[in-house]
């Protein structure tokens, strides 16, 4: 298993229960099938509730999620020479309540050819080679081409052979695209790449890969056999893939034309279906050579070695990145691109490269878009390489997402993305392709993500909105497999049962992934988790998000988390000043948290009306306190008594008895008028 794959069996090792998964499958993980394991996946027994055929299952790791965009794809298509799902999803293992992402799939026919990555190879002849496996494989890679299904996953350890020498292409779904291939299966651009950043690619890459398992397959290896990654990098870009894989090793008359073809170096020159069936139907093609890069008149010096062409040189400066900033300061490189290579339009771009290194000096990456620039200079071809970061240009969001925890790669991409570095390697290519209008957009939307880091956007959000079905990998989640939000809630209310959350559970990951699937604008909220230290506000926030997410999604009980959230903010009650208020929400509060209902507490506890009536009320009250106080300050002094107060009320009655006598006086002399 590659280096960088997790090995998840041994820690699933505690699941015994069986469990039935979408009322049509019965999983069995006692029963273990090692044989039938993809990397970073453990194989169980599985049984149909609705038929006979013999099933298996794998569970996935979130850490490399399965390819959840073209799982819906690859189960539409039925192929017996190709393992394609009968069922996928998520599901709750009894044995400790975690939600885990499983894929179902009939059991092959046959062993697998190798049983794992570095056993060697078998040598199978002419016949075996053409009958059992070119034109056993071709419906399947027919319905690959067909719908421009890439399968990523072709290789030796994945072909499973009958006892009659029959093959069928294994499962390609559990991990994410060519993640778990060998460099020795990849294109050059491809095997540069790091694992993470080969994404999904095209057909024509699945092409290459079955070039490269014939070569193996009909000379029992390769020329590359034991060499290291870089080395076979290194060979591929000196002498050709054809060259490094093949060179002049004797193979059977017939395959040499499939071979070349297969494993042209450049794509629009590499075979095709329709070159491979046409060459099945015996017609004789002939895949014409890809010339190697142009040798320079003399070499370059670079990193204690010669070097004699620009492709060589920029797969040099990939790997020593500190020298390569050094040759880009000094004008050695363009000289020897115009005078060694005369290839003026290179030169252009590598001083176009160093003037943009000038430009950005300010902001201290200069030099490093600079050796980035340069590179695809030299090699229009290679993924764009930053740093410590290689990754093909429609796989910048799914590296983001295998690589998040890994130190300083985030920022590197997130560099790339800024400094719109996908936009200039679509520039540097000298011919057009089709998809690059689709990548260009996809571009523009990984970079209006971050061109926000309010929390709930970021390279997080970038993740969730570049990788469809990508799970949350939040921490808060624990190992719950949460790729719908409808998930999200029970698994935070799981965690929070168990103890495992101290604080609020909501973080950045959180934040990102709710916002990619909720309906509604949060941008004025989201502004309040900015600052994670004001305790009082991210709380309320967080419940805020978490109700709505209840409104939205469900489920209608969450009593842990709802119990825990008014812990956490039980303390606002007391900030209320009104004493029978405060009676009555604590009240509320304990029947709300008995209820589990979130939106109940919201609306309690994050409830600005009743913050504005409570406040409006001890205004109120602070007016009316301050008038008594007065008075009763004033009757402590003497007020009452006091001369001017005396006077005062004196003068008021004399005008009072005054006005009642002259009234009385009046009313006698009118009755004494009248009669």
């Amino acid at each position: 298993m590659p280096a960088h794959i997790k090995e998840i069996a041994n820690e699933l090792a505690h699941l015994q229960q069986p469990v039935e998964f979408e009322d049509k499958f019965r999983l069995l993980p006692a029963e273990r099938l090692p044989e039938l394991q993809s990397p970073g996946t453990m194989a169980i027994a599985a049984a149909s509730l609705k038929g006979n055929n013999p099933l298996f299952a794998l569970i996935c790791q979130k850490e490399a999620a399965p390819r959840f965009s073209m799982i819906r794809l690859m189960s539409r298509v039925a192929c017996p020479v190709m393992m394609t799902p009968v069922g996928s999803g998520t599901v709750v293992f009894p044995d400790d309540n975690i939600r885990r992402f499983v894929l179902v799939y009939e059991r092959p026919s046959g062993k697998r050819l190798i049983p794992q990555a570095g056993h060697p190879v078998p040598k199978m002849d002419e016949e075996s080679i053409i009958n059992g496996i070119i034109y056993n494989l071709l419906p399947a890679l027919s319905e690959l081409s067909a719908r421009t299904l890439m399968h990523r996953a072709i290789r030796a350890e994945n072909i499973f052979i009958t006892s009659d020498g029959r093959a069928t292409l294994g499962e390609c779904l559990s991990t994410p695209p060519a993640y778990a291939q060998p460099v020795l299966y990849e294109p050059i651009d491809s095997g540069m790449a790091s694992p993470s950043g080969r994404g999904d690619g095209g057909v024509l890459d699945d092409f290459y890969s079955f070039g490269v398992f014939l070569a193996e397959i009909s000379m029992g290896g390769t020329l590359l056999q034991g060499r290291s990654d870089e080395q076979i990098i290194e060979a591929k870009i000196k002498l050709g893939s054809y060259g490094a894989l093949v060179g002049q090793t004797r193979v059977p008359l017939k395959l040499m034309e499939p071979l070349r073809g297969l494993l042209s170096d450049d794509p629009y020159e590499r075979w095709t279906i329709q070159d491979l069936e046409m060459w099945a139907n015996g017609r004789h093609l002939s895949p014409k050579q890809v010339p190697l890069p142009p040798k320079a008149v003399r070499s370059i010096s670079f990193a204690g070695k010669d070097y004699l062409t620009a492709p060589m040189l920029a797969n040099a400066m990939r790997l020593n990145w500190s020298e390569s900033k050094v040759l880009i300061q000094s004008d050695h490189l363009d000289s020897w691109v115009r005078r060694a290579l005369s290839n003026d339009d290179m030169g252009d771009l590598v001083v176009l490269a160093e003037r943009t290194s000038h430009a950005l000096a300010a902001t201290g990456s200069g030099e490093d878009r600079a050796v980035s620039a340069s590179i695809m200079a030299l090699d229009p071809s290679a993924p764009i390489i930053y740093k410590d970061v290689a990754v093909r240009v429609d796989a910048i969001a799914q590296a983001a997402a295998l690589e998040f925890f890994e130190p300083g790669k985030v920022e590197q991409l997130l560099d790339i993305i800024r400094m719109k570095l996908s936009q200039a390697w679509v520039t540097s290519q000298t011919r057009t392709k089709p998809e690059f209008i689709a990548i260009i957009k996809q571009i523009e939307h990984l970079a209006q993500n971050v061109k926000s880091m309010v929390p709930g956007y970021g390279m997080e959000r970038a993740v969730y909105a570049g990788n469809e079905g990508w799970p949350c990998m939040s921490p808060l989640v624990g190992d719950h497999y949460v790729d719908d939000v409808k998930n999200l809630l029970p698994a935070l209310e799981s965690m929070v049962a168990e103890g495992r959350i101290e604080g609020a559970p909501v973080d950045r990951h959180v934040l990102a992934f709710a916002m990619n699937h909720m309906r509604g604008n949060f941008d004025a909220l989201l502004k309040r988790f900015e600052d994670p230290f004001n305790r009082d506000v991210y709380n309320s926030a967080s419940l805020r998000i978490l109700s709505d997410m209840q409104k939205q999604f469900g489920p209608p009980n969450l009593p842990a988390l709802s119990a825990h959230m008014a812990n956490l903010l039980i303390d606002s009650v007391e900030n209320f000043h009104n004493t029978a208020f405060r009676k009555q929400l604590r009240e509320a509060v304990e029947n709300a948290t008995g209820e589990g209902k979130l939106t109940t507490l919201q609306s309690i506890l994050d409830n600005s009306q009743i913050k504005d009536q409570d406040q409006v009320g001890f205004d109120q009250a602070q007016v009316i306190f301050s008038n008594l106080e007065a008075q009763a300050t004033w009757l402590e002094q003497g007020g009452l008594v006091s001369n001017e107060n005396v006077r005062h009320v004196s003068d008021k009655t004399s005008a009072v008895i005054s006005g009642v006598c002259s009234s009385l006086a009046l009313v006698l002399m009118t009755i004494a008028w009248v009669f």
